[in-house]
């Protein structure tokens, strides 16, 4: 692999660990993103640790556990935006519990008095990752390890001659730079209120189907949100708004019922996470995109193996 170039497409939060790990095994890594970190849609996500809207569920289960280790160092080192917080899971109907909940820190099942109308309920601790903080912080680790970031839009696939190999994450934008008609949006509004006095993260699951949650950063709350597959559209919603804002605070009351502002993004829907290696031009083209709703739940275990299929191939 000595001299190897590789160049990994896109900047969210894929992008950015596949880079860390690629140099992390001393490659030469070159980014190109048609944005900056902060304009992706990492940026938007409230970024809770919590596996959703993403499959197959055993190999979604885990890269969870995996990267939840690699979160939990981080908080031990008190890096940029990334700290462990107690959430509060409420579910109605009742079922069965996730598997990836037994792998938390300090779980408990919620006794009937603690679930508010709920028919079951547990907490842990989970990373919360504060995005305008992680995300400059990770693209500083990955110049000081000698990446580089290039804002290129990226028209062709012919245009990247002169790499040894790709690392593709490129989420929404596989569908034009791949056709892969597989990939789809799945719209997402959050709210931003002020924080206030809450304490703890909670998460619920109606009986009508609905859901949302609420994630205290540092300097405000995150409230969500919508899963509307298909949809495109970038406005916010006035009654999406209300409706979160009524959900969350019915569940909080402490929240602040005025809005900070409203965020939009278009998850990277899929019906499987593509995770695999293929050939371009007899040049290895790893992909790594599709997660929807838990690309940073997911992303240093998808970068790790993103990177051992390009070590791999360059053996």
């Amino acid at each position: 692999m000595t001299g190897a170039r590789i160049l990994v497409l896109g900047a969210g939060v894929s992008g950015l660990s596949c880079a860390h790990e690629l140099l992390g095994a001393g490659l030469a890594v070159t980014l190109w993103a048609r944005e900056e970190p902060l304009s992706t849609t990492s940026a938007v996500a409230a970024a809770l640790w919590y596996p959703f809207e993403a499959g197959p569920p055993e190999r979604v289960a885990g890269w969870a556990a995996r990267s939840l280790r690699r979160f939990r160092a981080l908080a031990r080192v008190e890096a940029p935006g990334v700290r462990l917080e107690t959430l509060v899971d409420l579910r109605a109907p009742a079922g069965e519990e996730p598997a990836w909940v037994g792998d938390l820190d300090g779980r408990r099942r919620l006794a009937p008095e603690e679930l508010g109308g709920f028919a079951q309920g547990w907490e842990a601790r989970v990373p919360v990752i504060e995005m305008p903080l992680y995300l400059p912080w990770l693209l500083e680790r990955v110049k000081a390890l000698g990446g580089l970031f290039e804002r290129r839009k990226l028209e062709d696939l012919d245009e990247t001659r002169g790499f040894d190999a790709l690392v593709n994450c490129t989420g929404l934008g596989a569908r034009e730079l791949l056709g892969d008609r597989e990939c789809f949006p799945i719209r997402g509004q959050l709210v931003h209120v002020a924080r206030g006095s809450v304490e703890r993260a909670r998460y619920f699951h109606a009986a009508d189907g609905s859901f949302g949650y609420v994630v205290p950063r540092s300097r405000d709350c995150v409230l969500g949100s919508t899963a509307e597959r298909g949809v495109e559209s970038l406005a916010a919603d006035e009654e999406t708004t209300r409706s979160i804002l009524a959900r969350c605070r019915a569940l909080e009351p402490r929240l602040a019922p005025t809005p900070l502002g409203v965020a939009v993004g278009l998850r990277p829907g899929r019906r499987e996470i593509r995770l695999e290696r293929e050939e371009l031009d007899r040049r290895p083209l790893v992909h790594d995109y599709g997660h929807g709703g838990c690309g940073v739940t997911l992303s240093w275990a998808c970068a790790e193996d993103a990177t051992a299929l390009v070590r791999e191939a360059l053996a």
